[in-house]
């Protein structure tokens, strides 16, 4: 019995044995499969996201391939929408692809960033991918739009009609684009640029560059068809501002107009000398009081419409004064300086300004408009004065037979891009007596207005009201410096004016005598008369300012200015106002101090925002601008936008330019506490 169990015990470890080892090669067999079977599909993965690369690769090349292929100013029977459309629609199916393909990688890539010289690309890569999705999602979309209109009829060139055509296709749109751009944006904020590799960087900054001028295209889109007369004709008042006698809303009205467009035809432009607009036969408003005490004005003609510094406010203004001497409907008002001017010749080139002279080159048209105001040819004052402002009309009508009846020669990049200068810097202001296309107007910044005041607000409003052209040789400068409290601050502003010009003994408040050997120059060469109005949030308080030193002056009413600073509102801001005299090739400085209300701080939890915004008045010159701020001891900067120039424990210090408005945000929580 004992044997027997014996043997049956060794049989069974026997077979133990066995069964283990083959166990042991099964699991070896599973394991090894298993693996194959992960290599295999990482293989495939791999392989798939190759195949995906190489068609992006294609699709990409291939559209590089047709832009290098156009010529510099491409006409649009070059431009074979057809052939790019379906590159297009793939280039945008296989970035999605691609993106829903490589999300298990992508989710890694923040924690490769250690990588050698390929970490930063690798950390952006998902941002890379979105910002790319999101230009071929929004150009494949418009391109579709776009096709069935393409070529245009007049398809040898570019025309005002075809684009308010095109522009008035995309139009319902323009908000997904938006808003393809806004999230494109978020993409780049999220990237670390100085990480990238030189040539992922360069991608970057050609986006950086390009950002401005597709914001302000598609802001600039959605407005246009409507502005273009493409829903029904539209007729604007043009006021031709000279910034070389800076008033409120960006120079003395020289010369006035009327442009009606319908469906991006330009039905009439029509332009004349502000002074022939009045018609006395009819009864015109009291100016406002600085016109009547340092002018004399005792009437509100059209010409001093632009007084107020809320472009909006000047417009209707500028249409009640217009249509009391020539009745008729108005939809706008468009204000375009010299400096517009200039961006327009950039844009057209060479011009044929005067018949059987050569063409004006764009870098000469300043000192041309310069020289053709002043006499020449004409035998008495009374001929030169009518026709002295001819220049202007001529030049307007050369610029549009260009624009309309030779595109060819039209820098379209160079003329978008200045326009769009200067609508930032409010050179070129359009407000619309429309509400909806001037809520899109205003959203954009371009109508002009007074920016609402979110928490601190400067901004320097200066007229001329010497009877000159002074400006053209004044710079000035704007040191602004805060010391915050939890409960507002006290402001110390600090302007400095120079007029480069040569010295000059004295300075006499009077109209300059026109006679047929005046120049231009010589009315610039004059000492500048400014009426400064400083706008400051509400409530807020003067403490002291100082006076200018040329001390007291008597102006051409008689009356005597000793510079006082004087205390008022205006529109629903407080206002310190202040003559300053500055003499020919002098300088003036001035201080103001004064108590800024608690509005200026806002809170958010234990933290504290400040906000300033300095806004830039229309016509003036891109002037340096300093803003010094102080905090209590009890606070610590959390961030800062922008950046300061320069920054301590309880202060900061920010050098800027005021060539369009300056935003400062700072937030602060309670500094930790010692131990």
């Amino acid at each position: 019995m004992s044997i027997g169990w014996c043997v049956i015990f060794r049989l069974s470890r026997s077979n133990g044995i066995v069964t283990d080892r083959n166990t042991a090669f099964t699991r070896k067999r599973s394991i090894a499969l298993v693996i194959g079977l992960i290599g295999v599909a990482l293989l495939s993965y791999a392989g798939l996201l190759a195949r995906d690369v190489l068609r992006l690769r294609d699709e990409v090349q291939a559209l590089q391939a047709f832009a290098a292929a156009l010529p510099a100013r491409p006409q649009p029977a070059q431009i074979d929408l057809k052939s790019v459309q379906p590159r297009l629609t793939a280039l945008r199916d296989d970035l999605a692809a691609f993106k829903s393909h490589a999300g298990p990688l992508l989710a890694l890539t923040p924690l490769l960033g250690w990588l050698p010289q390929i970490g930063g690309d690798v950390r952006a890569a998902p941002a890379l991918l979105d910002m790319a999705w999101e230009a071929a999602d929004a150009a494949e979309r418009a391109v579709n739009m776009i096709a069935p209109l393409w070529p245009p009829a007049d398809n040898d060139r570019f025309s005002l009609e075809a684009m308010t055509r095109i522009l008035q296709v995309l139009q319902p749109a323009m908000d997904s684009f938006d808003r393809n751009l806004d999230r494109a944006e978020a993409a780049r904020r999220s990237i670390d640029t100085a990480a990238l590799s030189p040539r992922v960087k360069s991608v970057i900054d050609r986006y950086d560059a390009a950002y401005p001028a597709l914001s302000a295209g598609l802001q600039a889109a959605a407005v246009a068809p409507q502005l273009l007369g493409a829903d029904r004709p539209r007729t604007y008042l043009l006021l031709l501002q000279n910034e070389d006698e800076l008033r409120a809303t960006g120079g003395f009205i020289s010369a006035a107009g009327l442009l009606t467009l319908d469906a991006g035809r330009i039905v009439t432009l029509t332009m004349e000398d502000a002074y022939a607009v009045d018609d006395f036969s009819r009864p015109y408003p009291d100016p406002p009081a600085p016109l009547l005490d340092l002018m004399g004005a005792t009437l509100w003609v059209f010409r001093d419409t632009n007084w107020s510094p809320d472009f909006p406010t000047a417009a209707r203004q500028a249409i009640e004064l217009y249509t009391l001497a020539r009745p008729g409907q108005i939809d706008g008002v468009i204000a375009l300086n010299q400096n517009v001017i200039q961006a327009v010749a950039d844009g057209l080139g060479a011009l044929d300004v005067n018949p059987g002279q050569p063409p004006l080159p764009p870098a000469a048209l300043r000192d041309y408009l310069h020289r053709a105001w002043a006499p020449a040819g004409q035998t008495s004052v009374a001929e030169w004065y009518v026709q002295r402002k001819e220049f202007i009309g001529r030049v307007m009508q050369t610029m549009l037979h260009r624009l309309l009846n030779d595109p060819r020669q039209v820098d379209w990049r160079a003329l978008g891009g200045g326009l769009q200068t200067a609508l930032a810097q409010r050179d070129l202001m359009i407000w619309a007596d429309d509400p909806h296309l001037n809520a899109r107007l205003a959203a954009a910044g371009w109508d002009g207005s007074l920016a609402p005041v979110d928490g601190d607000y400067l901004m320097i409003v200066d007229s001329n009201v010497g009877f000159n052209k002074a400006n053209a040789a004044v710079r000035e400068s704007i040191e602004y410096a805060v010391t915050i409290a939890p409960d507002g601050g006290v402001a110390r502003l600090t302007l400095t004016y120079t007029q480069t010009g040569q010295p000059i003994d004295a300075c006499r408040h009077e109209l300059i005598p026109y006679t047929l050997d005046l120049t231009y120059d010589q009315l610039v060469q004059q000492c500048y008369w400014n009426y400064r109005r400083v706008l400051v949030p509400s409530g807020a308080a003067l403490l002291d300012a100082s006076r200018p030193s040329i001390g007291p002056v008597r102006l051409i009413t008689g009356r005597v200015a000793d510079g006082a600073t004087a205390v008022g509102t205006e529109l629903d801001r407080a206002s310190f106002n202040t003559l300053v005299v500055v003499p020919r090739g002098a300088s003036i400085s001035g201080t103001l101090r004064y108590a800024l209300p608690g509005s200026i701080i806002t809170p958010d939890g234990a933290a504290r925002t400040y906000r300033l915004r300095v806004q830039k008045q229309s016509g003036a010159g891109p002037w340096p601008l300093t803003v010094r701020l102080s905090w209590p001891a009890g606070w610590r900067l959390l961030d800062s936008e922008p950046p300061p120039s320069g920054a301590a424990a309880q202060s900061a210090v920010y050098d800027r330019t005021l060539d369009q408005d300056q935003v400062f945000t700072l937030r602060f929580a309670p500094a930790p506490a010692d131990h």
